[in-house]
């Protein structure tokens, strides 16, 4: 833009800002030093501070220190380049609340051609960046139990598996259903059936580390998740605690029942280097432990 904003200002600044305060995007103006030259009252609305606070005053004067450094950042690097720049910012900070904008911004220049300047434009998207949150959630969390489902494991696992290869590490993958669901399904309903894995999958990962998680992967089948462990003896304990952890609960929603659990693991690379792979040997080594006496879990070595 080689409009000169800041003379065409100075020589008509009442007429300027009567029209600049109509617009109802937030718009402002900086000079090349940064230091905003004007603003209109739609970003005074967004900002909380007037035009008069803001005239002179840089981004560090006026915004916390990580937001400002952001703003300073772009700016620096659209003087550097001219043309217009377009990006993202969560300003939730500055306001105690969840707010995320798009900025649009554009260099000025002099009738020289040199660049004195920018001008931006704020588009509010929080509405819509929470929708996306939302919309994302969903698509990753079983919606019953609000665990991560298959789709979550194969994102997790995809960068668990870099990491461990990169630092030389193992991980492990235990596949896990509960023994006799059918029959309290069939009794009690499948609104206690639903409840009761509800129920199951808080205690279960109530039981875990922050680096391990658990995925819900079919009806009564969950995933663990560890991305990082000593040995097998840390697995064996883990699988110690699920098992009885699932075995002591005898009563539920005032009725007696009798469940359990069966648990396969996969360790990584040595059981497999993909997560079809792991698996599928998580699920045969549940399946041994399904049908052995003690209803324990298995390693596949």
């Amino acid at each position: 833009m080689s409009f000169n904003l800041v003379h065409f200002i100075n020589e008509h600044e009442q007429a300027f800002h009567e029209v600049f305060d109509l617009v109802p995007i937030p718009l402002f103006a900086k000079d090349l030093q940064g230091r905003y030259i004007t603003c209109n009252y739609a970003y005074e609305a967004i900002s909380g501070k007037s035009r008069q606070e803001m005239i002179g005053k840089t981004v560090f004067d006026l915004w916390p220190e990580a937001q400002a450094e952001l703003f300073f950042l772009k700016d620096k690097d659209l003087f550097d380049v001219g043309g217009q720049q377009i990006y993202e910012a969560d300003i939730s900070a500055s306001f105690g609340k969840k707010c995320v904008v798009q900025f649009h911004k554009v260099t000025f220049s002099n009738k020289s051609g040199e660049t004195i300047g920018l001008l931006g434009a704020i588009f509010d998207i929080t509405e819509r960046k929470v929708m996306e949150e939302k919309l994302k959630h969903l698509g990753n969390h079983d919606p019953l139990t609000e665990l991560p489902n298959r789709r979550q494991l194969i994102n997790d696992f995809g960068y668990e598996s870099k990491r461990a290869t990169r630092a030389e590490r193992k991980m492990a993958l235990y596949y896990m259903d509960i023994n006799h669901f059918k029959k309290v399904n069939d009794e009690l309903g499948h609104d206690v059936g639903d409840a009761l894995l509800q129920f199951i999958s808080e205690k279960v990962k109530n039981l875990l580390r922050d680096s391990e998680t658990i995925y819900r992967v079919g009806g009564d089948e969950f995933c663990i998740l560890v991305p990082e462990f000593k040995n097998k003896e840390q697995l064996k304990v883990l699988a110690d605690r699920v098992i009885q952890c699932i075995s002591n609960i005898n009563h539920f929603g005032g009725m007696e029942i009798n469940i359990g659990s069966s648990i396969g693991i996969a360790i990584f690379p040595e059981n497999g280097k993909t997560l079809v792979d792991l698996t599928s040997v998580a699920d045969k080594a549940m399946y041994l432990a399904k049908k052995s006496q003690d209803e324990h879990f298995y390693f596949v070595l």
